[in-house]
């Protein structure tokens, strides 16, 4: 498995050792495609939906990393005004990988700092089965102090850099640099009160009201920009989606207290009640969601969440095939329908009927839970060896190279199929190729 380094650009290294979490959420991340994509264009980068990650941090936060992967902080997301000031902060991580800022720097401190993307990404999927947005995995990242030294004088001039391609991304839009501008603000108000601006040490980035003027010198110029109020529809209700499953519960109801009615309430509400286990009223709030909007899947969504882990098992797999019905094209949504089947005691033909769903999901190896999910499957339906080989991709997927021979050592004692034996060889090469990489350090 190919070690990719991950690069983080705005404030990052404030501890010896960094834990990230990422979380999956299908109205999220389709969100921020929608703003992304884009960018992209103007840029001339291919854009693949599956490369935008969140990571569950407070921070005003986003970096990018090998082949263009985006992760952007829920901090980002949660203190962001508008629509306007993600896209330039998409827009400024852009600009790093238009400038080629993450090869030189992995190539600076490439002795320094190394992880696994893949096997990150596939850990976080594995973990948040379901696409809901609570859940989530820390991965620890090792960060010293000596790799924060090695990059701060470096990462300047790659800052001011990005900026100025940002604008000229946002400009090729009829997009507005005021985001940015406004969002670089809010975190130089952020610095002032942690101190960070004092300390040269550990600054990545040029002093804030440095880019600030930058951007004020750029608005000047601006002229007929577009803003999306669709979009920042959007941003309302992922925003009270997000801080009503992160947020500790006494502060959900003082954001959106009760006697607010608006649709982004009900979504805060509905979230409320459900993780305190309350289904009836969970219910009531996203009953009500469902009847001002009966064909939107992310409500369907939060009904079967809600009914999923209140153990009404039926109930969620008739709520999860309706919003999968809605968003066809959801990997998210194919798992958590497949995952509730499976735990509702399925016939042979409902399981045979997931096999497809769940191979499909999977085909861009992104969301390795359909390996889990697949071996589950099989061993369900008495196709032990099959079931065994499933299991050594999922470790596979996630890293755990040692369970995952152990697993696939089974699988081919054990007659298979044509095809999935040639898949399990497959599987038994690259495991002996990453035996070989690692016998090198």
């Amino acid at each position: 498995m190919k070690k990719l380094l991950l690069i983080l650009f705005f404030l990052i290294f404030t501890l010896p050792a960094h834990a990230m979490s990422i979380i999956t959420d299908e109205e999220i991340e389709s969100w921020l495609a929608d703003v992304l994509k884009p960018i992209f264009s103007s840029a001339n980068l291919p854009f693949n939906k599956d490369n935008i990650h969140i990571v569950k941090d407070d921070s005003l936060n986003a970096f990018v990393g090998d082949k263009n992967h985006m992760f952007i902080h829920t901090g980002t997301i949660l203190n962001a005004s508008n629509t306007n000031e993600i896209e330039g902060v998409l827009a400024h991580e852009t600009g790093h990988i238009l400038g080629g800022h993450i090869l030189r720097l992995k190539i600076k401190i490439d002795s320094l700092q190394k992880a696994s993307l893949a096997s990150l990404i596939a850990a976080a999927g594995a973990a948040a089965v379901s696409g809901r947005g609570d859940a989530a995995i820390a991965v620890v990242l090792g960060t010293q102090s000596a790799a924060v030294n090695a990059l701060t004088s470096y990462q300047v001039t790659e800052e001011r850099a990005a900026d100025e391609t940002a604008s000229i991304l946002l400009s090729k839009q009829s997009h507005s640099i005021k985001g940015l501008k406004t969002f670089m603000e809010k975190i130089k108000a952020e610095n002032r009160l942690s101190g960070v601006e004092e300390s040269i040490y550990f600054r990545t980035h040029p002093i804030t009201s440095e880019r600030v003027s930058f951007f004020e010198e750029k608005l000047k110029k601006e002229t007929n920009v577009y803003h999306n109020k669709d979009l920042d529809n959007r941003l309302k209700r992922i925003k009270a989606k997000l801080f009503a499953y992160l947020s500790p519960l006494r502060k959900v109801l003082k954001k959106y207290p009760l006697t607010d009615q608006s649709i982004e309430a009900n979504i805060a509400h509905a979230i409320y009640y459900m993780r305190q286990k309350n289904l009836n009223t969970a219910s009531r709030y996203i009953d009500n969601l469902i009847t001002y909007e009966p064909e939107n899947p992310y409500f369907w969504e939060l009904k079967a969440q809600t009914l999923f882990e209140n153990q009404k098992i039926k109930e969620a797999t008739i709520a999860y095939k309706k919003a999968l019905n809605l968003l066809p094209t959801s990997d998210y949504f194919k798992l958590n329908y497949a995952e509730a089947v499976l735990e509702n005691s399925p016939s042979r033909k409902e399981l045979y009927e997931l096999i497809p769903l769940l191979e499909h999901a999977n085909r861009n190896k992104t969301h390795v839970d359909a390996y889990r999910l697949l071996g589950k499957l099989h061993n369900a339906l008495g196709q032990f060896a099959i079931s065994d080989y499933f299991a050594a991709e999922y470790s596979y997927a996630i890293g755990n190279n040692s369970v995952a021979k152990k697993q696939l050592a089974k699988a081919l004692k054990q007659p298979l199929r044509e095809d999935i034996k040639l898949r399990a060889e497959d599987l038994k090469a690259k495991l002996s190729e990453e035996t070989k990489k690692t016998s090198l350090f």
